[in-house]
């Protein structure tokens, strides 16, 4: 995480998908480059190490940010691909961290219809798309240009 934010959180992902899942969590502030974290996580259980983004909050300080999530439901009954709108490297779904955010552990949750975005100044949500095998291979290749 780059050391010219004022601010920052750690972001933490419940899987309620039903299964075992891989999950990516990408986050971007403004135009900065994307922080991204990928984990292998049980039904019901919360993903660690939590992924710590930073954003900036204050006077003058009018950045926005932005969160993807992509989940791969290995086993049980809605066993797939699901994303959220955009891309590991291009998040779009808006909800912007503030300054009651700063500091502290958020957990977020995700299942196969809709990302909840849960922040101590209020939250968000967005649905997700199940994706067919090649679009979840163009997401995978994607997500590992985010990692490197």
């Amino acid at each position: 995480m780059s050391s010219n934010y004022n601010s920052s959180a750690l972001v933490k992902v419940t899987n309620n998908s039903g299964g075992n899942a891989e999950i990516t969590l990408s986050h971007r502030y403004s135009s900065d480059p994307v922080q991204s974290l990928t984990w292998k996580v049980g039904p019901g259980q919360i993903t660690t190490p939590p992924l710590s983004v930073g954003f900036n909050t204050g006077f003058m300080r009018t950045g926005k940010d932005y969160w993807w999530i992509g989940i791969r439901v290995l086993d049980g009954p809605a066993a797939g691909y699901y994303a959220s709108r955009g891309s590991a490297d291009d998040p779009s779904k808006e909800c912007t961290l503030e300054s009651a955010d700063n500091g502290k552990t958020l957990t977020f949750s995700v299942d196969t219809s809709n990302f909840v975005i849960q922040q101590v100044s209020g939250s968000c949500s967005t649905g997700m798309q199940k994706k067919t095998a090649e679009e979840a291979t163009l997401v995978e290749v994607s997500d590992e240009k985010t990692r490197n």
